[in-house]
């Protein structure tokens, strides 16, 4: 059989088309639309994202152009979902939660014919200035002595003594219009043996977001009264449910009642009804309170709310002689009384005031029930 010649030609083309194959393998060819690694590129630092790869201008070596250099493109960091805030009114504090008392749901007390919490609607006005209030609205009946905090989310949260459900602290918390109500739990002290409940609630704003309830409860020998104190933490149960304070923030040996208590410019304020007298304490952490004189301006004046403002001052809503709803205004350099009675007539002395976070102010008062 004869022996077939190849052209040499023939022989050598498959190898230069394994060897273009390779060429192209070990070049790296750019993916649709990207620059050819190796090619000079500018400024240093540029960087082009083409699909799974990214192009990076790099200068590898000193006296040299930069060139491309490619690296694949690492995926995404997943952003992580954020913890929603918890609910107001979640299963944390619905244990608590009641209905808004309407007329009067449980019998007033026999022994007494003066104007208690049995017989008594709370209402609030609000208005731009404490000069321009507007039109009452009710908020709840059989509810005594309120005492209304601005948070500044806007809330607004009105602690009162619920007769209804048993003569004890409360709290109705007003968010984006709608009322919901609860009973106030303080955890390590019973605040509602029965007979001696812990009435006369008192809140404050702490600098981290805190809330501390004061209040009046005999925990002494019979005849006299203390005044105690709670913490609520940040949280679904803010304003709500509250660790008690060891010990207690003022015990004089008598009956003291209707406590008011302010923060402002890290002084702390501390009024009470000492057998129709005023006592006054003041305080530097809020927990450890001394007697003293009153500021000037004060004599003879009891006051039934203390609103910190802005620049640091009190705002007050104090009782003199027989008016009630009286504003004055200062710190413990002095007060004055800046304007006539905020309450309108048939009004019940204790009354507590608000500013919120727009400057608006709100005031919380009490009448009686028809």
């Amino acid at each position: 059989m004869p022996r077939v010649r190849w052209p040499m030609a023939a022989l050598l083309l498959p190898a230069l088309v394994l060897l273009l194959l390779a060429g192209l393998a070990l070049s790296s060819p750019p993916a649709l639309g990207g620059p050819t690694p190796g090619k000079a590129c500018k400024p240093v630092g540029r960087t082009v994202v083409v699909g799974e790869w990214t192009y990076t201008c790099v200068k590898k070596k000193k006296g040299k152009s930069p060139v491309w250099v490619r690296t694949p493109t690492p995926a995404p960091t997943p952003t992580p979902t954020p913890t929603p805030e918890p609910p107001a009114n979640d299963e944390e504090v619905a244990s608590l939660a009641f209905a808004r008392t309407t007329g009067a749901e449980r019998p007033g007390d026999p022994t007494s014919t003066g104007a208690g919490p049995w017989a008594t609607t709370l209402r609030l006005s609000k208005g731009a200035t404490l000069g321009a209030l507007g039109t009452p609205v009710d908020v709840i009946d059989q509810a005594g002595v309120p005492s209304l905090l601005a948070l500044p989310d806007g809330r607004l949260l009105a602690y009162f003594v619920s007769w209804a459900q048993g003569n004890v602290m409360a709290v109705g918390i007003l968010d984006a219009g709608t009322w919901r109500f609860y009973r106030i739990a303080v955890s390590g002290f019973t605040i509602s043996p029965g007979g001696a409940n812990g009435v006369d609630p008192s809140a404050v704003t702490l600098p981290d977001g805190s809330i501390r309830l004061f209040w009046m409860q005999p925990t002494g020998p019979r005849g006299t009264s203390q005044i105690h104190s709670a913490t609520s933490a940040p949280g679904s149960a803010l304003g709500v449910r509250f660790a008690i304070d060891a010990g207690t923030r003022l015990d004089p040996g008598t009956m003291i009642v209707d406590p008011t208590v302010a923060l402002c410019a890290g002084q702390w304020y501390l009024w009470v009804n000492e057998s129709g007298v005023t006592t006054f304490a003041t305080s530097t952490d809020g927990l450890s309170f001394t007697e003293q004189s009153a500021p000037a301006g004060l004599d003879g004046v009891f006051p039934w709310s203390a609103t910190c403002l802005p620049d640091g001052n009190v705002q007050l809503l104090a009782s003199k002689d027989t008016a009630s709803g009286l504003p004055y205004i200062g710190d413990m350099s002095g007060f004055r009384a800046n304007g006539s009675s905020l309450l309108p007539s048939g009004a019940l002395a204790d009354a507590s005031l608000a500013q919120l976070p727009d400057g608006s102010w709100t005031l919380a008062y009490l009448t009686r029930m028809p």
